[in-house]
């Protein structure tokens, strides 16, 4: 392994000089196994756990990287399921109903982040399981103050609209939760791989924005202020309070972070 991080572009992509400097600098920055990013991107950072660790995810090119979980919830890698390669991250969380903000298992990049980007992860849920409070597996924080401390702002949850049929709601920490953009609330695959990508652009005015896709199918934009400050964070994790059965499992694979869409065809190459 060369410890560095290769962006491979496929067809015509064109780049400014300040993005081919950018991506230089966080290819000789990430850590990870040499492997190719082959999604037609501008790629800044990638994670697919090959190297049976979470080194990919701390030390980091931006800012401060975490990655852990307390006791009784773990996160650990596992050979168990893999969207390619070998490796993913396995998050268990216990989910039980305590009337308390829960502290999960989590895989977190904050400080340092671009001021707009692409966040990008597959998840693997190998049962349904009926969420009576809340599950969350996608964050995004912004910055609240100087310096900025860690306001929460999006979560990405998993609900439980009827037996055995998972969906997405998304929630506000500001206000509560944002319309999707679709008619109905998307049904989430089990027991097979799918992708959540998301576009995140910090602004304390109205140009902010925060899409999201399932699978490639769009089911959110908003736009509106953001954060006071560019600190930004985004957390792939697994919190839930009252889950049946429990504990919850979650896998997580090919994480990206990147200045175009990756979307559902873009793979890490082995």
């Amino acid at each position: 392994m060369d410890g560095r991080l290769r962006g491979r572009i496929v067809g015509n992509v064109m780049r400014t000089h300040a993005t081919n400097t950018l991506l230089a600098v966080s290819c000789l920055l990430a850590s990870g196994c040499g492997q190719d990013l082959d999604v037609g991107s501008d790629v800044l950072w990638s994670s697919r756990f090959e190297g049976d660790s979470f080194a990919e995810w701390t030390p980091i090119p931006f800012g401060f990287g975490n990655e852990g979980a307390v006791a009784p919830n773990t996160l650990e890698v596992s050979s168990e399921r893999a969207h390619q390669g070998t490796y993913s991250a396995k998050l268990t969380v216990s989910g039980t109903a305590t009337n308390t903000q829960g502290i999960g298992a989590s895989l977190v990049q904050n400080g340092g982040l671009p001021t707009q980007a692409y966040y990008s992860a597959w998840y693997y849920l190998p049962q349904s399981v009926t969420v009576g409070y809340y599950w969350v597996i996608m964050k995004f924080r912004a910055g609240l103050g100087n310096p900025p401390a860690q306001g929460e702002l999006f979560d990405v949850n998993f609900t439980s609209p009827s037996a055995g049929v998972m969906s997405l709601r998304v929630y506000d920490h500001r206000s509560s939760d944002l319309p999707l953009s679709v008619r109905q609330p998307p049904d989430v695959p089990v027991n097979t791989w799918f992708q959540l990508e998301a576009f995140y652009r910090d602004a304390s005015d109205s140009t902010g924005r925060f899409t999201l896709w399932l699978n490639g199918q769009q089911i959110l934009d908003w736009q509106g202020a953001t954060g006071l400050t560019s600190w930004v964070a985004w957390d792939v994790v697994s919190v839930g309070e009252d889950l049946f059965p429990e504990p919850a499992i979650l896998y997580v694979d090919d994480c990206a972070i990147s200045q175009t869409r990756v979307g559902p065809t873009g793979l890490l190459a082995k």
